[in-house]
């Protein structure tokens, strides 16, 4: 169950700062320096490195809490997501220093391990998705970081209760946002603290539904086990929804494309062709292809998720949407071919209104493109 806390969308208005107006030139010549920053060194590469530190972060119970696990599901295992560097804002990777299963672990030991206490609770953080994006605005850069987790508690160590499903986007806004990705990342994570406290402590005293912790483990683990990421091959056909994807089972495989006033639409090829309204995306020749309105979208496997192939670099994209031609041809693909380049934003997130991120990728849990 996806659970938003209104409340923490407040807090997080008081990280984003407030911008004064500069000058373009005085924008390029800090966009020059960022790109020198000594602490991210790999800037000139094809990657950026991520690494966290201690921060300064508000005090919160930990002497009431004796251990924090984390346990990474998260969907893309390949990166963090993608950030702007040099002159023209080129997009690369951002990549954690560590593997998945020791990233968020070892940071966590090293923020608040000397603070805890023996005698206090143990949480569980089952961290599905720590995603990162920016983008450049006029006079000003914002940075986004998404932390979705579930987060149980325990007196024991062994049987858990479920606090809550944490799912938050941290925003923050600077001339240069690149070198704050970490801080931004430790903040959601000390918000899925905060939570786990402030709603995990009383629960306990209620006698909640208890799960032991290898049950909890199982079943987090067995969410990424879906036909579409196992699979070696995929069915040619039109997804009707995002299960049908999921399943790998397009529910009308005999359909075609035409233009419809210079865009492209879908229609079955029985006897009595439809237009095929409101899909979720197709799959050609092997290639998947995401709908969003007009919009026809390639996206490609990455890790345990998908990621829209335009982002992904031209030696290990897949999906070059090179079927282009014998989806349609002609002008339907190049309209194909003109919507794949466009970037997309990022609009089902209720407090983010303007100056939305980036979609880079697929929400492996709602198939809803993300950050």
């Amino acid at each position: 169950m996806r659970n938003i806390e209104n409340a923490y969308f407040r807090g997080i208005n008081s990280y984003t700062m407030k911008h004064l107006p500069l000058l373009f030139s005085a924008f390029s010549l800090v966009q020059v320096a960022n790109a020198q920053d000594a602490v991210y060194a790999d800037k000139v590469t094809d990657h950026k490195t991520i690494r966290l530190k201690t921060y300064s972060l508000s005090e919160t119970q930990l002497d009431k809490v004796a251990a924090i696990e984390v346990l990474s599901v998260q969907w893309d295992t390949a990166r963090l997501g993608f950030v702007q560097v040099g002159m023209t804002n080129k997009r690369i990777e951002a990549v954690p220093d560590l593997p998945y299963n020791q990233y968020l672990q070892q940071y966590v030991d090293r923020q608040y391990g000397g603070k805890l206490s023996p005698s206090g609770v143990h949480l569980l953080w089952a961290v599905k998705d720590v995603r990162i994006n920016e983008r450049t605005f006029q006079v000003n850069e914002k940075g986004y970081c998404r932390v979705k987790a579930d987060a149980y508690i325990s007196r024991d160590g062994q049987q858990y209760a479920q606090v809550q499903a944490f799912d938050t986007v941290i925003i923050r806004g600077a001339m240069d946002v690149t070198g704050r990705h970490d801080e931004n990342i430790a903040r959601a994570l000390h918000l899925v603290l905060l939570t786990s406290l402030e709603k995990g402590l009383p629960l306990l005293d209620a006698q909640p539904t208890l799960q032991s912790k290898d049950n909890i483990k199982a079943a987090q683990l067995a969410a990424l086990d879906i036909p579409i990421l196992l699979d070696t091959a995929y069915v040619d056909g039109v997804y009707a929804s995002f299960e049908e994807f999921k399943a790998n089972r397009p529910s009308i495989t005999a359909f075609k494309m035409e233009n419809a006033g210079k865009k492209p639409k879908l229609y079955t090829t029985d006897a009595s062709p439809q237009h095929i309204k409101d899909s979720w995306g197709f799959c050609v020749k092997g290639e998947l292809y995401r709908t969003s309105g007009d919009a026809i979208i390639p996206i490609e496997k990455s890790g345990h998720g998908f990621v829209v192939s335009n982002y992904m670099q031209s030696a290990r994209r897949r999906n070059q949407a090179m079927f282009w031609s014998s989806v349609g041809g002609g002008l339907i693909g190049g309209a194909i071919a003109g919507s794949a380049m466009k970037p997309y934003m990022v609009t089902n997130i209720p407090y983010i209104t303007r100056q939305e991120p980036e979609a880079t990728a697929l929400d492996m849990e709602t198939g809803e493109l993300t950050l």
